[in-house]
């Protein structure tokens, strides 16, 4: 575009070149009124001598000029947006593809287009409008009205019927104990990195999405932590957000607690009654409490709530919370702690309500420590980035600079979780109410494929890996630790035990090493009677149980390559002889993330002894099958989705945790759906 004395400017077809005189700038061409031909640029009334033949050239281009090209751009501009449009459907598409389980978590997607209608932006000889509009309906927002007769879950349902029918109304106070990477944390560094996010969530919201996406090295120098201490690193502070919107959305439209709260508060909660007690999930539960003195904060609000109220909390926990609370329990009562005493639980607790709690850990905590393979450990949006945008080297870094993570190792060893010659778990056949099991070198060539065992926690079964045998979950987490350098090794050693406690006198020689407060089957339930814990939890969905791997060396004593990569990794090749394999991953029972055994073994059995619980704390046991509605009904699942996350939109599970909270918890009775029990019948613990 070229302008002349006057400042005008005339724009010029792209591609085609122009006459010498018609390439000279006219003012008038931007408005779409051309310049009479011979006019001179200064305005002046003085024609110019011209050619009638190229006054009738000038008059054509100028005419192309200044009614063909802009609906040449208008339809360029319409193809665009239409490619923008196609674009974000594919996105949707194949994120749903990969991650079938979860149905991808994306809500934010019908948050953020509502009533948009695509049909407006494409070119009406694109698609179909059938199918254009189709795709606006799947997008937007289920326009059904709540209520009991639909079973929805949102929009203070089931609360309000609750209110109706049953006269629920608040009665003890809540606080809310979110799992991991649930809190949002943000950023109070004032290095020269961390100031255009002072005050911004670099865990949570869009700003963690275009850090990661514009300015991974920063974001990566926040988010890790401190190899030597455990702590912050020099000139970074990432802290938990506060109040309750520090894990209601993980980014907008996206609830994790938001139902929840929003039920609370049609039972007449709000923010005097209700609190959330985020917490920096990256830490070791013992570097909470030195760094953020997170515990001391907690036994202030529930002393300080119980003084105002005169009455006593319920703890509403989700995922790697019931850990937190667990270790709570035991810190606070502790000369080494809280010194609160043996009655303080029972003095100030009156229910804990463990949402797909985690006691004795997840396996794929284990991959995500040992090869840098997250398999969605981290929240599903945020794992798609992660995954897409950086290699296995750098997720390990900065897995294993998370000294949090480790608390959800599995716990148990071989006890829990089997050896070689099978596990609890395995699989039963409906007909012989037997283990139905393929051959453990992966010959068996039976019809249909058999599954199998889970006691061979890592598997290797490749020609590279011929020298390397099958591990147990003992020989798992040894495999783990020898990975791990020094200084990994020494804060892991520091903070946790994995191992189980069978006698009396294990457990009062142990009773005050905070490291064995983190494993439930190292200590014992608090001198507190008139407590009742629940396990609310899912079951029916299909969850990561073992591995097979492979390894890029020869010898078991060289974990890692010259370039820092973990040498091991999941062997992704098809095994079509064993029908519980996909690409290199053992599936098993349990609630897409936390493996049944993990979730409902403690509560069925174990917190059930003596050993575990000497003092007769209520245990109640709920299990809800995970049944989602189709990914085009409801994205999320539905108000009967009961796997890892969603189960804290399932309309019974919010039911039973409304009737708690009301003083109604002797309404909440157990219910067992699965074969937990029978599982824990083969593990051979006293």
């Amino acid at each position: 575009m070229s302008k002349d004395s006057d400042g005008g400017s005339v724009r010029q077809r792209k591609g085609k070149a122009q006459p010498k005189d018609v390439a000279a700038d006219r003012p008038e061409a931007e408005t779409g009124t051309p310049t009479a031909i011979g006019t001179p640029r200064n305005g002046s009334s003085t024609p110019t001598m011209v050619t009638q033949a190229t006054m009738v050239t000038q008059a054509t281009l100028e005419k192309q000029l200044v009614i063909r090209q802009p609906v040449k751009r208008v339809k360029r501009r319409r193809w665009f947006v239409a490619g923008i449009a196609i674009g974000v459907v594919t996105a949707v598409a194949t994120i749903l593809y990969v991650n079938p389980t979860q149905n991808t978590h994306i809500n934010r997607m019908q948050e953020v287009l509502g009533d948009f209608d695509v049909s407006t932006l494409l070119p009406d000889s694109l698609l179909p409008d059938d199918f254009v509009q189709d795709i606006s309906r799947l997008l937007a927002p289920d326009k059904t009205t709540p209520g009991p007769a639909n079973r929805s879950t949102g929009e203070f349902e089931p609360a309000l019927t609750l209110v109706e029918e049953e006269g629920l109304a608040k009665k003890h106070n809540v606080i809310l104990v979110p799992g991991i990477i649930s809190s949002g944390l943000e950023s109070w560094s004032t290095s020269s990195c961390s100031r255009p996010y002072f005050r911004q969530r670099l865990w949570g919201t869009s700003t963690m999405f275009k850090a990661i996406l514009l300015d991974k090295e920063c974001w990566v120098q926040h988010m890790m932590l401190d190899k030597k201490t455990g702590l912050d690193p020099p000139e970074i502070k990432l802290r938990a957000a506060q109040g309750l919107d520090a894990a209601d959305y993980f980014i907008t439209g996206y609830w994790i607690w938001g139902k929840a709260i929003e039920n609370l508060a049609a039972l007449g909660y709000d923010s005097n009654d209700m609190a959330l007690a985020s917490y920096d999930w990256r830490l070791s539960y013992h570097d909470l409490e030195r760094r953020d003195q997170y515990f001391s904060r907690l036994q202030s609000q529930i002393e300080m709530a119980l003084r105002a109220s005169n009455r006593k909390s319920v703890l509403v926990t989700h995922s790697m919370g019931s850990q937190v609370v667990q270790y709570f329990m035991k810190w606070v009562e502790s000369a080494q702690g809280g010194n609160g005493g043996a009655q303080w639980v029972d003095r100030h607790i009156e229910a804990i309500v463990n949402l797909a709690g985690s006691p004795l850990g997840v396996p794929k905590t284990l991959a995500s420590l040992l090869s840098g393979e997250q398999r969605e450990t981290v929240q599903p949006l945020a794992s798609y980035l992660l995954d897409h945008f950086m290699n296995r080297k750098e997720l390990a870094r900065i897995f294993r600079s998370w000294t949090g993570l480790p608390s959800l190792l599995p716990k148990g060893g071989n006890a829990i979780w089997g050896d070689l010659n099978g596990a609890p778990d395995d699989p039963i056949s409906n007909n012989t109410g037997v283990n139905t099991l393929a051959d453990p070198g992966g010959n068996d060539t039976a019809s249909p494929p058999a599954a199998v065992s889970y006691g061979g926690q890592i598997r290797f079964d490749d020609e590279r890996s011929s020298s390397m045998n099958n591990q147990t979950m003992e020989d798992s987490l040894q495999l783990l630790f020898n990975a791990l350098d020094k200084d990994e090794l020494r804060l892991m050693q520091r903070d946790y035990s994995f191992g189980v406690f069978r006698t009396q006198q294990e457990m009062d020689a142990r009773r005050d090493d905070h490291r064995v407060w983190t494993n439930p089957l190292q200590h014992q339930l608090p001198n507190a009677p008139n407590l009742t814990i629940y396990c609310l939890y899912g079951h029916g969905a299909t969850t990561e149980r073992a591995y097979y791997y492979t390894a890029d060396t020869a010898s078991m004593d060289d974990l890692h390559d010259e370039t820092g990569t973990p040498a091991l990794r999941i062997d992704r090749t098809h095994r079509a002889h064993v029908s519980n394999v996909d690409i290199g991953i053992v599936n098993g029972e349990g609630d897409g993330t936390v493996p049944l055994l993990s979730l409902g073994y403690m509560c069925a059995d174990a917190w059930r002894k003596p050993l575990f619980n000497p003092h007769g704390v209520r245990i109640v046991t709920r299990e809800f099958l995970h049944n989602p509605l189709a990914v085009f009904k409801d994205i999320r699942g539905g108000a009967e989705a009961a796997d890892h996350i969603n189960i804290l939109g399932n309309r019974d599970v919010t039911a039973d945790m409304l009737r708690i909270v009301a003083g109604k918890g002797h309404l909440v009775q157990d219910r067992f759906t699965s074969n937990i029990r029978e599982y824990a019948r083969r593990i051979n613990i006293p």
